[in-house]
């Protein structure tokens, strides 16, 4: 598998709260209660259930949790989808479960939104107290106010100008524990094969990305 690849589950409009149930767990009981409801409509493994936590999101792509339980989402909707009308604001979403249902009742959309150019993006990421996420071609700071859930601040710009061409012009990224930001760029193919994204295609020797 490429480096730029990575597993995943595709869930283009929800997000799962995946949970496991053992008898042998201090809350064991409960999650097996929650179990029986569980209403993701996939199959898991034994002793693992999944319930919906948000759903008719848009093409959710990338998530971060606060330290304070709120999960933040980028969302895209670019051409791997046919540039389809996304849900009616920004392409970054809030949520937060407050009353421990397991589902979130605040959902808040915000940052630029399609009549504005945007398509949304894939990466985001959560670094000393402030949301950092890919917009187009740049990678955005939204300052965070204590108890605050869905940004009130205007986005500073980190970097900008990264390419969009390519097989895969999304822009995830990484932040460590120092504050050094590692972007992917993606590639111009799946793996450096004759015809892309198709059966039996051979790979190119040498590799014209490399």
């Amino acid at each position: 598998m490429p480096s730029h690849e990575r597993a995943k589950i595709n869930l283009p409009s929800a997000i799962l709260v995946l949970a496991m149930a053992t008898a042998a767990a201090p809350h064991g009981a409960a999650a097996a209660a929650e179990c029986q409801n569980q209403d993701s409509g996939i199959t898991l493994s034994p002793g693992f259930c999944a319930t919906v936590f948000a759903d008719n999101l848009g093409h959710v792509r990338h998530l971060a949790v606060s330290s304070d339980n709120v999960v933040y989402a980028n969302s895209w909707s670019g051409r791997y989808y046919h540039n389809d009308t996304p849900p009616a604001g920004g392409f970054l979403l809030a949520l937060k479960d407050t009353t421990g249902s397991g589902r979130a009742d605040v959902i808040r959309r915000f940052g630029p939104d399609k009549s504005t150019g945007a398509a949304g993006g894939t990466g985001i990421a959560l670094y000393n107290g402030a949301l950092y996420a890919e917009l187009n071609d740049k990678i955005v700071r939204y300052a965070r106010a204590p108890d605050e859930i869905a940004p009130a601040s205007q986005p500073q710009t980190v970097v900008a100008g990264m390419p969009l061409t390519g097989d895969h012009p999304m822009h995830p990224f990484v932040i460590d524990a120092t504050g050094n930001l590692f972007v992917d760029l993606g590639s111009a193919t799946n793996a450096c094969q004759a015809d892309n994204r198709m059966p039996l295609s051979p790979g190119l020797n040498p590799c014209t990305e490399l």
